[in-house]
């Protein structure tokens, strides 16, 4: 990385020289004309040597614009070429960002780690938003808090690093610092649809599956989620109320709406297993039996363990969730939320936003 990067500064050394020297020896009339002709050439050979880095770069960006599992796969060489031969660092940081999402994850996780030990405060911090999405892949809570905190503390407000943070939080099951952060986040407008999904998630694990259902119903109120985690615990709230077909569409709407992620919380195939649990009549009930008294399970991503053969509980009458007075983007934390802190899964794909990122460093 330091090697690319110096030959990058080189090039735009060189040829900020060959353009000054270009107009100097073009302005002495005594001096051979074939010498600003000659350092004006190399200009413009330097100029498409530039250009190779956001060439690879803009043409990986249009094959994502597709989202489908075969057009990550075809981007990321792409993408791997543009940092190569060269492009600025916030590029980098959305190469390597995808990368780790979708492609090679040491290679994002190098990518990312030089962008944060550098010396530009903006792409550093920037960088240590998806470079934290590495160590909680790898498992490591700890670390991948730490990193967005560092992050935080530098004066970095992203919407990106309140979702990662707050979703390392509840799968830590630090529900006290959960809260503080999804405050902050909202006090500061900073809210996106991940955030609702994390409360949806939060409030099932508190047992509040009335909120939980509320949050998400704002969340594909507003937008199609192109992630799984929203479809998962739609379906969890289904099953709860004993809905199964419901239970079951949500998770089958996975296999079209989003693609394969390192980030994802299950794979197509575990999906297909937890619609085979619903569908079985032997299981069904048992999958129930998971969601109500260990909600969590599922959420962190783990294959839950049922149990075979229960008969059909009684479960509580489906509310219509629409027609409750909340307003899930309140800043307020109510009462129950302040006596419940102390006792006590991640936006990670492209959406509006990061393809007018896209768009706009493509050119």
């Amino acid at each position: 990385m330091d090697k690319t990067d110096k030959i990058r500064k080189f090039r735009q050394t060189a040829l900020m020289i060959c353009i000054v020297a270009g107009a100097i020896f073009l302005l002495q009339s005594s001096l051979p004309r074939f010498l600003p002709i000659t350092f004006f050439s190399i200009a413009l050979l330097l100029v498409i040597w530039n250009s190779i880095g956001t060439f690879f770069y803009g043409k990986a960006a249009k094959i994502l614009q597709d989202k489908t599992n075969a057009s990550y796969g075809k981007a990321m060489p792409y993408f791997e070429k543009a940092i190569k031969w060269g492009v600025n660092e916030n590029c980098q940081i959305v190469a390597g960002t995808l990368m780790l999402q979708h492609g090679d994850m040491e290679k994002g996780r190098e990518i990312l780690e030089h962008l944060a030990s550098g010396t530009n405060p903006k792409t550093k911090d920037a960088s240590k938003v998806s470079l934290s999405m590495y160590w909680w892949m790898k498992g490591d809570l700890d670390s991948a808090i730490e990193i967005s905190k560092k992050a935080m503390e530098n004066g970095c407000r992203d919407k990106n690093l309140y979702v990662n943070l707050c979703t390392y939080l509840l799968e830590k099951g630090d529900y006290k610092e959960y809260r503080k952060y999804i405050k902050e986040c909202n006090d500061n407008s900073l809210a996106t649809p991940a955030i609702l999904d994390l409360e949806a998630a939060y409030y099932m694990i508190q047992k509040d599956w009335k909120k939980a259902g509320t949050y998400l119903t704002s969340l594909f109120d507003k937008t199609t989620p192109a992630y799984k985690d929203p479809y998962l615990h739609k379906a969890m709230i289904s099953l709860h109320y004993g809905d199964w077909e419901n239970a079951v569409k949500a998770l089958s709407e996975i296999r079209n709406m989003c693609a394969e992620s390192n980030t994802s919380i299950f794979t197509h195939d575990e999906i297909d297993t937890l619609i085979s649990l619903i569908k079985d009549e032997n299981t069904r009930w048992g999958m129930l039996e998971v969601i109500d008294n260990n909600p969590e399970t599922l959420i962190k991503g783990e294959m839950p363990t049922v149990k075979k053969g229960l008969k059909k509980p009684e479960t509580p009458t489906l509310p219509s969730f629409s027609e409750e007075s909340f307003d899930p983007t309140s800043t307020s934390i109510s009462k129950d939320d302040e006596d419940n802190e102390d006792d006590g899964e991640m936006d990670t794909s492209l959406n509006d936003e990061d393809e007018e990122w896209l768009k706009k460093h493509s050119n």
